[in-house]
């Protein structure tokens, strides 16, 4: 299986094979719900990057930093809580464009292809001075295969390894994104120098996520406080998808104003969704009470 980073060549011409993955970032750090420690934290991710000069040559860092003077970033979290976004809003402050990368998207079945695949996308990040983002990042970061009993365990842990040096050698910023943070090899933890958590929103963050995906131009009879108040537990895209369903209501005009009940109903419907995706049996959770029109759709 052959990897290409050209994701439509109609749009690339099939010349730049880096063209189809580089982005331009979407997203602001004002427009993300983050906490006062991510915030702290990105604030020197970014010192690092604009004054890097400073830090290696005038401090004298660049004694021990002798190979690749990037920088590794680590987002780890439940899913939802927006690394995502947050690693598109680092680009953007950065002034740089954004290449995502999903690991699946590299294996190969062909021994040793995965690894040229690995090179390839760093090469890319290099030449093009693009912030290097890998979601789902557990598939590539996890702990090495001890037993090897056939061919491919040789070629995952030979990418594994190559995925070492490049982060040894790289000069620009590479942000892993994981929900399974305790998969993550201890060889690939030393090369990180921010492992930054992105834990489920409290009250203040909540009250800034209905703010922004549910405008004030929304016909509401109900306070962003309070949606946040009875939104408890929920994530930024949790959020996102429930206003997305507030707002089809109106449109639909199966409602005339968003008030308690209408975002009530909708979380209740939310969450008796994803208990049955996980196979739980909604009538052994207790939820708020919901009108019938608003029970889950099959």
């Amino acid at each position: 299986m052959k990897y290409e980073i050209v994701r439509d060549k109609k749009e690339s011409g099939g010349k730049d094979g880096a063209s189809g993955l580089i982005e331009t970032p979407q997203w602001t750090l004002g427009e993300i719900a983050l906490s006062k420690t991510t915030l702290e934290q990105i604030e020197e991710m970014i010192a690092y990057v604009k004054n890097k000069e400073k830090l290696l040559y005038a401090w004298e860092f660049n004694r021990f930093l002798k190979t690749g003077k990037g920088l590794s970033i680590n987002f780890f979290g439940p899913p939802g809580t927006g690394k995502s976004i947050t690693a598109e809003a680092i680009a953007q402050k950065l002034g740089t464009n954004i290449i995502k990368v999903n690991y699946g998207e590299l294996e190969s079945e062909l021994v040793g292809r995965t690894s040229k695949n690995l090179s390839k996308v760093f090469q890319d990040a290099e030449n093009n001075q693009s912030l290097l983002f890998f979601d789902e990042a557990d598939a590539v970061l996890s702990k090495r295969i001890s037993n090897l009993s056939q061919a491919a365990d040789h070629g995952v842990n030979s990418a594994k390894s190559t995925l070492l040096t490049l982060m040894d050698k790289f000069n620009g910023v590479i942000i892993f994104a994981t929900n399974l943070f305790e998969n993550y090899d201890e060889a690939f933890l030393r090369r990180i120098i921010f492992n930054v958590e992105f834990p489920i929103p409290d009250q203040e963050m909540r009250t800034q996520l209905w703010e922004f995906h549910l405008s004030k131009n929304v016909p509401r009879n109900i306070t962003y406080e309070r949606a946040a108040e009875i939104s408890d537990g929920l994530c930024g895209g949790d959020i996102r998808n429930i206003t997305i369903k507030l707002g089809l209501k109106l449109l639909a005009g199966k409602a005339n104003i968003v008030d308690e009940a209408l975002i009530n109903a909708q979380i209740n419907n939310y969450k008796l969704i994803k208990l049955r995706h996980k196979k739980i049996n909604p009538t052994e959770i207790v939820v708020e009470d919901a009108p019938s029109s608003d029970l889950p759709e099959e």
